[in-house]
């Protein structure tokens, strides 16, 4: 595909460009504690290169990849492609083009980062609008499944975050933590309450 380049992450090859999110630690943690059972319906949202979509195929999963960045869906069909796997994947925002489908699980490595600027399709990866938590919330407003996996920063309103979650049903089942610099981010495994898994 036109544009893109391949890369190995976590000894996996995976396609991005220029207006592409490149993988980091946040992807590795989130990467850490994603569990999918076989023939779990999994959805992610903001795919990048996707390589958690691929990741969640390869354990098993039905995966759906969506992302607003057009560069981003394309990254995420090349890397699908070049590992031989079978991702649908969606150029659009959040879930605005899926009808009221529940999920088993989804996944969103969400821009958390308190910056709002979008000038670049890249600056959708991490501009999480001024307290860094809008996207995530947004997301929890969205979506439907009974397992969730996501991130955010010590630099986000992490406190409204997982306020907001509660309000939402959702519970902690698993959350991990990784220090970089003066940051900390943390992946989380939510469920919902009111489903039975």
């Amino acid at each position: 595909m036109e544009g893109q380049r391949i890369i190995e992450f976590n000894r996996i090859k995976i396609c991005i460009n220029n207006e592409t999110y490149e993988p980091s630690d946040d992807t590795s943690l989130l990467m850490s504690i994603i569990d999918i059972k076989k023939g779990d319906k999994v959805i992610e949202i903001g795919s990048g290169s996707g390589i958690l979509s691929l990741e969640a195929f390869k354990m098993g999963g039905e995966v759906v990849a969506i992302d607003i960045n057009p560069f981003a869906a394309i990254s995420t069909l090349c890397t699908s492609r070049i590992n031989s796997a079978w991702i649908e994947v969606i150029n659009c925002e959040m879930l605005t083009c899926i009808r009221d489908v529940k999920f088993d699980v989804a996944i969103f490595n969400p821009p958390y980062l308190p910056y709002e600027e979008r000038k670049e399709w890249i600056e959708y990866s991490w501009s999480g609008g001024p307290t860094g938590s809008e996207e995530l919330i947004r997301f929890f407003d969205h979506v439907k499944a009974k397992r969730i996996y996501t991130l955010y920063s010590s630099l986000t309103d992490y406190e409204r975050v997982l306020s907001y979650a509660e309000k939402k049903g959702l519970t902690i089942r698993k959350k991990v933590e990784k220090n970089i610099g003066l940051e900390t981010i943390f992946a989380v495994e939510f469920h919902d309450k009111s489903s039975s898994s």
